[in-house]
C-alpha cells in the first residue's frame, strides 16, 4: 500500500504568553538546560503549569539533560528520514519528543543526552538533537 502524505501549510497568526513555569522552561532552554516543574511525586520536563491529574506544579528545578528512549521510530516519509523518540529525562515522570542524531532506532531503555545548539532563543529547538550514549546494554534498533 502507498502512502499518503498530503503537504500543507496553514497559517494560524497568535500570539501565546508563557506563564511562570513555561517562562523559566524557556529561559533554562536559552541558557542551555532542563527545567523542571515538579508538585510531591510528580515532576514534568520540560517545566510546565499543571501535572495530568490538575495538580499545579509550582516547584521549579533544574533538571538533567540526560535520560532514556520510551519509543522510538524513524520518520520515512520526511526527507532524510529522520529518527525521533519518546525522552524521559532522568527524574521526570512524564516523556518529551525529539530528534535522535542519526540514522539508528534506538531501543526503548537505551541512554540519551541533549545536544545543545551553538545558539540558542529560547525554544525547544535550542536542543538540536539526542544522542546516543555508548555503553548501554541495549544496542539494538526498535523497529521502525
Amino acid at each position: 500500500m502507498e502512502d499518503i502524505v498530503y503537504e500543507q501549510r496553514i497559517e494560524l497568526p497568535y500570539v501565546y504568553t508563557a506563564g511562570a513555569a513555561q517562562r523559566a522552561a524557556l529561559q533554562g532552554l536559552s541558557e542551555g538546560r532542563l527545567v523542571a516543574s515538579s508538585a510531591g511525586d510528580w515532576s514534568n520536563v520540560p517545566a510546565a503549569p499543571f501535572g495530568p491529574d490538575g495538580r499545579h506544579l509550582r516547584e521549579l528545578s533544574d533538571a538533567a539533560d540526560e535520560g532514556v528512549v520510551a519509543a522510538a521510530t524513524k520518520a520515512h516519509h520526511r526527507p532524510g528520514a529522520p529518527v525521533f523518540a519518546l525522552i524521559r529525562i532522568d527524574g521526570a515522570s512524564n516523556v518529551m519528543l525529539h530528534r535522535i542524531a542519526g540514522q539508528e532506532v534506538p531501543a526503548p531503555g537505551q541512554r540519551v543526552r541533549a545536544v545543545w545548539a551553538s545558539e540558542r532563543s529560547g525554544s525547544i529547538l535550542d536542543i538540536e538533537h539526542f544522542e546516543l550514549l555508548s555503553g548501554d546494554s541495549s544496542s539494538q534498533g526498535a523497529s521502525s
